[in-house]
């Protein structure tokens, strides 16, 4: 399990057994001043074991409140929450702020409980096999487990082709194996499985002394915004972050990267607006700036040479975040990453009530080939049910966000560690639990962002606008009417003297994904006499709907992306998990887990 799900030499890999029990945790390489070992904590008396993989920033438990990022990577602290754990079971990590998984055996009576934090932010997964119950980070590593199969969930692929990429519930690409939910207790004895959630979304805190008003809000805001940044900044590490055009990375930047070494790395098209807004915002700060191209070289390449390492969940246009890692591991041992800021404090998904809303912001595409729109409908009707009462908008939250930001901040995660302030669980309460029209009409987050930080956003535009923070209703309906003059205008003025066209988006899908050297080689895969596409969709629809997107982009990319992503996954698949056995060396890496017991491998 460890052979398929380590990428690099340099991650550090701890293996144990037990009767009944293979178990193992992958971690990134060593931190300056970082502790050294993996081992797990164990009672005196060697009955009970934890592990830990991950890390965690605070708890509202002063006993387990870890006085830095390093010291909950520490074997004393995986003691003190063993100890608490004993005492007062999942309640002990309720409040355990932080990106983890923990696992706990029982020795005595062979029982595996396995822990994840409260938003899933290290992805987990799991099968149930004749053999038992295997779990690891990656889909790839449960594959390795005696007894799952491989076979692909075609319903994935429907799922993915309907709604923006993304697979709804606990879909793989596998039918085997399941994705595991945020705040997930999962308790494993003689090859039976059971999950219950510690946290539900109607937990969100309702603060009794909340604040009066807007301005109010704001000072609070500011306050928890500072210790969630302060409680991510405590290694001696270099700190860094990938910097676009819009607020919520520069949020980031503005509070953490002042007075100290920082690296902002922003990607996209050479003179795009994310480019001259992202430059601007680091020089504001003092910054060290780096722009990287995309589409630069054989960007195809690169990016499918991540699929079979992400699990085929992450589509081809969300793949182009993986073209910066060589980058990132070149100039940063820890990446502050900003998104879902405006999810979180701002008005992205605060006014969604309805499942018609939530099937529009996932979105939904309707094309000939996804489901149609009553049965699309009936399935966000069903994720919202799912929430028993917590509002309509955390359906977004569930099952949108974390394929969307934790699947490629993952595949970061073996060479830097990713922390995500904005998801602080002391600052996410308190942003949902305002009233939703200070975050939308009351423009909460704006406000904040430019009262707050006025170098970086009272003149530096917002990349979605072109305007400011706080720039009035009227100067963007302006501006964007001005954006449209233009578009018309420009091919009616001769050469010489055409204006530029403005670069708006960061990428161009559309247009670099049909160009004639790279359009072949992502349809060619789709298209193949063995292709799993062409079974569940049938060979007129899908040539239908490619011969409409080749060559007018007819079609959502974005189901191009998918289609493309999934069939390179699977036509690859075997090779790789056959890769990963003959890498196996019996000395390093993990035992086959003994009959009807768990096996497991976090990451």
């Amino acid at each position: 399990m460890a052979a398929a799900l380590c990428v690099d030499a340099a991650q550090r890999v701890g293996i144990w057994s037990r009767a009944g029990l293979a178990i193992g945790v992958i971690e990134p390489p060593l931190l300056p001043r970082e502790p050294h070992d993996l081992e797990p904590a164990a009672t005196s008396d060697g009955r009970f074991h934890l592990w830990m993989s991950g890390e965690a920033f605070s708890s509202e438990d002063p006993g387990l409140a870890p006085t830095d990022a390093a010291h909950s990577r520490s074997r004393s602290f995986r003691r003190a929450l063993l100890d608490a754990w004993l005492q007062r079971g999942v309640s002990a990590i309720r409040s355990l702020d932080g990106e983890y998984h923990v696992a706990i055996w029982d020795d005595r009576d062979r029982v595996l409980t396995l822990v994840n934090d409260r938003f899933g932010g290290l992805p987990l997964y799991w099968s149930k096999s004749s053999e038992g119950v295997a779990f690891a980070g990656g889909v790839r590593g449960v594959l390795m487990a005696p007894g799952v199969p491989a076979d692909p969930d075609r319903d994935a692929l429907r799922e993915a082709v309907t709604f923006g990429g993304y697979r709804l519930g606990t879909r793989t690409n596998v039918a085997a194996v399941r994705m595991v939910e945020g705040a997930t207790v999962q308790t494993m004895c003689r090859g039976e499985r059971t999950a219950t959630r510690y946290w539900t979304w109607k937990d969100v805190d309702r603060a009794r002394d909340g604040p009066r008003d807007v301005p109010d809000a704001i000072r609070e805001l500011r306050a928890r915004w500072r210790r969630a940044i302060a409680r991510r900044s405590t290694d001696a590490a270099r700190y860094g972050q990938t910097l676009s055009g819009g607020l919520d990375s520069r949020a980031i930047l503005a509070e953490a990267a002042p007075g100290v070494a920082w690296t902002a790395i922003t990607y996209g098209l050479p003179g795009c607006d994310d480019e001259a807004y992202a430059r601007r915002a680091a020089q504001a700060v003092g910054a060290r700036w780096v722009f990287q191209p995309l589409y630069d070289g054989d960007w195809l390449g690169a990016r499918s040479s991540h699929i079979q390492a992400t699990d085929g969940l992450i589509d081809l246009g969300d793949l182009m975040h993986l073209e910066s890692l060589p980058l990132q591991r070149e100039r940063i041992d820890v990446h502050l990453s900003g998104y879902i800021g405006d999810a979180v404090s701002g008005p992205t998904f605060a006014a969604v009530t309805t499942p018609e809303q939530v099937l529009e912001s996932l979105p939904f595409y309707g094309t000939t080939i996804g489901l149609p729109y009553e049965a699309a409908l009936a399935r966000a009707r069903t994720l919202v049910d799912s929430l028993a009462g917590a509002p309509a908008r955390f359906a977004l939250f569930e099952h949108k966000l974390p394929q969307s930001t934790n699947r490629w901040t993952a595949a970061w995660r073996p060479w830097i560690r990713v922390r995500k302030p904005f998801t602080d669980y002391e600052l996410f309460d308190f942003c949902q639990s305002v009233p939703v029209a200070w975050r939308t009409d009351g423009r909460l987050h704006e406000r904040w962002l430019r009262a707050s930080y006025p170098d970086c956003f009272a003149s530096i535009p917002n990349q979605k606008t072109g305007l400011p923070a706080m720039a009035p209703e009227w100067q963007v309906q302006i501006a964007r009417a001005c954006r449209g003059l233009r578009a018309r205008l420009r091919p009616l003025i001769p050469g010489p003297w055409r204006p530029r066209p403005r670069l708006r988006s960061y990428h161009d899908n559309d247009r670099m994904w049909r160009r004639v050297e790279v359009v072949d080689r992502i349809l060619d895969p789709i298209l193949s006499e063995h292709a799993i596409c062409a079974h569940v969709f049938g060979v007129d629809r899908l040539r239908e709907l490619l011969g409409r997107w080749r060559p007018s982009a007819d079609a959502p990319a974005q189901v191009i992306g998918a289609l493309y992503v999934y069939e390179t996954y699977h036509a690859g698949l075997t090779r790789f998990l056959c890769e990963a056995r003959r890498r196996h060396k019996p000395s390093t890496m993990s035992h086959q887990p003994i009959s009807h017991q768990p096996s497991a491998i976090s990451h």
